[in-house]
């Protein structure tokens, strides 16, 4: 018998609830005792756990999502909650309750992908996960964060309140995200609670107004004081939760009204890899940008994940999946055609014009990475490789991909 058999997997119960989110507490090292607000916790239907004599010993879930891919909307699992308490480490429970996942998933047929954010990407990427964005994080003195070229931005930038503001922001997210990609729908109320603050702690929403008093943009943020406090200039922090703009006077109008905060001495942002500001700023430096990686995706079903994105245009390809033992469905050859936004994927016995490993198909999928990309390092081999501009091409995404909603 081996030793997983000595574990019993399953969802939890209701009265369970507070073992498994402690379980995850501990493996984070969250100190806080108070319990997870009913709203964010995961529900029971949404967890795997590890069970060892009756007792939690590792945890993991996922949270239903719609993704935008290229402007389409695709149902993702949003793993999460991960862990194994020590003493129960490195016994395979971590790839039995994902491989679980997997199955579940492939099986309810409602999503044909994963996406996490990875404490340790080695772990993720031994079950077919492949980079799906890069994430880049600014932190700079906004007196030095000037643009290139002044110009006058007509209208203004309010700070708002939840009643008025709160409409208003949830359609400009909705119309921001339509063609782009890893972007995360928020229909659930959960995810706007905090704009605006809570009982415990200050946030606020400012919107841009253009001259006819239409909103296109608007930043969610909070600001602190820095720590340790510099003996001389701005002693405050502001941290851009959303930066979201419908254009770039939008743009530049949110980005002067940071930079209108005196006090501030330090701003923190998350930003894509294609935000405006590398190409705008006197100094691009000032930025003093970070890379890592970003969402970790994974497709769990290719046929049906392959006609849930826009393409750059007409297209044709036969490719094959290899090396999939976690989703051995996927080891197949399919045949894609396209007229960029309808497209029909069917199995085929045609020579293949280019085999992927699962992880390169979710970074091509996502345009995290270019087919020309992949095929240098191994992560897919095209026949001819004179076809290479062609795939480029068709599998490009109008956006870098990029998610800001942590889970």
């Amino acid at each position: 018998m081996s030793s997983i058999d000595n574990f019993e997997f399953r969802t939890i119960e209701e009265a369970e609830q507070e073992a498994f989110d402690n379980a995850v507490k501990y493996v984070f090292a969250v100190s806080s005792t108070d319990p997870v607000p009913e709203e964010e916790a995961l529900k029971p239907e949404w967890t795997t756990a590890a069970f060892h004599k009756g007792k939690i010993v590792a945890t993991s879930g996922g949270y239903p999502f719609i993704m935008r891919l290229n402007g389409k909307p695709m149902h993702v699992d949003g793993l999460t909650a991960v862990g194994t308490e020590p003493g129960f480490r490195r016994r395979g429970l971590v790839r039995e309750m994902v491989t679980r996942r997997l199955h579940e998933v492939h099986e309810h047929k409602q999503q044909s992908a994963s996406i996490l954010w990875a404490s340790f990407g080695a772990i993720y990427q031994r079950f077919g996960y492949g980079l799906g964005s890069s994430h880049t994080f600014c932190k700079f003195d906004p007196r030095y964060a000037a643009f290139q070229f002044r110009h006058e931005v007509p209208g203004y930038v309010r700070i708002v309140n939840a009643e008025e503001g709160e409409p208003l922001i949830r359609k400009l997210y909705r119309q921001f995200i339509e063609d782009r990609t890893l972007e995360l729908e928020r229909d659930d109320d959960v995810w706007w609670t905090n704009h605006f603050g809570t009982k415990k702690r200050r946030s606020y929403c400012a919107i841009y107004f253009n001259a006819n008093d239409e909103p296109e943009g608007y930043i969610s943020y909070n600001t602190s004081n820095l720590e340790p406090s510099p003996e001389e200039g701005p002693d405050q922090k502001l941290f851009a939760r959303d930066f979201i703009y419908l254009n770039i006077q939008a743009y530049r109008a949110l980005w002067e009204f940071i930079r209108e905060h005196d006090l501030v001495g330090r701003v923190e942002m998350p930003m894509p890899v294609d935000d405006p500001a590398m190409n705008m700023l006197l100094e691009p430096r000032a930025l003093r940008l970070t890379l890592s990686d970003g969402i970790w995706f994974r497709i769990v079903d290719a046929a049906q994940a392959l006609t849930q994105r826009d393409y750059s245009g007409p297209g044709n390809v036969v490719l094959e999946i290899r090396n999939d033992p976690e989703c051995p469905w996927n080891e197949r050859r399919y045949e894609l055609e396209t007229d960029g936004e309808t497209t029909e994927v069917a199995e085929t016995n045609k020579s293949p014009q280019l085999t992927i490993s699962p992880n390169g198909l979710a970074s091509l999928m996502s345009g995290n990475a270019s087919l020309s990309e992949l095929n240098r390092i191994g992560r897919a081999d095209v026949t001819d490789t004179s076809q290479l501009r062609y795939f480029n091409l068709m599998f490009s995404t109008k956006y870098r991909p990029f998610c800001r909603n942590g889970f």
